[in-house]
């Protein structure tokens, strides 16, 4: 029973080794100006590594470098080169998540940007609404956090967001009304899977559900990393409790 306890055990720390080697390039774009930093304690409780990138930074790293996955954190200062990056990106198959305060103005190519994530804008609102979840079941609101409505904000920038309308082939998930509604959208999945844009602003949405939400959609779009992780800490757990028991 001890030599099957060692091979499982070692077998586990291989492949959590294995994971650390080939461990995701992320990308996360969070201006100085952002006040809380949720998208960054979002990656940090995950025990990710990523690289910071802001307005003067962001794009010549986005485009010299190769990414699995960009998170924006944007409540305020644009890239000082626009989106355009961005969403060339996006059309190349990249994994993008994203929370802008500005995507209603069709100035610095923000329309283009609407459509790289699958959504067109309804309507844009000043003061921060809260987030229903139209689908309770999913992943993004149950792993590896559990994360109920929407309802704890502060009103910390003067342009709060925007009500989406998913494009064809694109999928809301939760919305500015208790009930679904096309053009009510707060969270939009697009391009198969690969995107998520949220409505609203991280950095107006209270913590805890801020950074659990965050951590839900980086674990959404890029699962392998976490859950090998969580798999190898819960494996060595039980290998424990049952050596322990023996």
């Amino acid at each position: 029973m001890k030599k099957l306890i060692t091979i499982v055990t070692a077998v586990i720390l291989t492949g959590i080794a294995a994971q650390a080697q080939a461990s995701p390039q992320i990308l996360l774009y969070d201006n100085t100006n952002t006040n809380y930093h949720h998208a960054q304690a979002a990656l940090n409780s995950l025990s990710l590594s990523y690289t910071v990138g802001n307005s003067d930074t962001f794009n010549p790293l986005l485009e010299g470098g190769s990414w699995d996955l960009v998170v924006v954190d944007c409540p305020s200062n644009i890239p000082t080169t626009g989106w355009t990056p961005l969403i060339n990106y996006i059309s190349n198959d990249g994994k993008a998540i994203m929370s802008f305060w500005n995507l209603n103005n069709f100035g610095f190519e923000d329309s283009y940007l609407a459509d790289a994530f699958d959504v067109s804008v309804t309507y844009s609102f000043e003061t921060p609404q809260d987030v229903y979840r139209w689908v309770p079941g999913h992943n993004i609101f149950n792993v590896p956090n559990v994360v109920g409505d929407l309802t704890s904000w502060s009103n910390e920038w003067i342009d709060d967001g925007d009500a989406l309308m998913p494009l064809a082939g694109a999928q809301a998930i939760a919305g500015f009304t208790p009930s679904l509604n096309s053009r009510q959208a707060a969270i939009v999945l697009g391009n198969s899977g690969r995107t998520i844009y949220n409505g609203f602003l991280f950095d107006e949405l209270n913590a805890p559900d801020s950074v659990n939400l965050i951590a839900n959609e980086i674990t959404y779009v890029i699962p392998e990393p976490v859950t090998i992780c969580l798999f190898g800490l819960g494996g060595l757990g039980l290998l424990r409790r049952k050596h322990s028991k023996a």
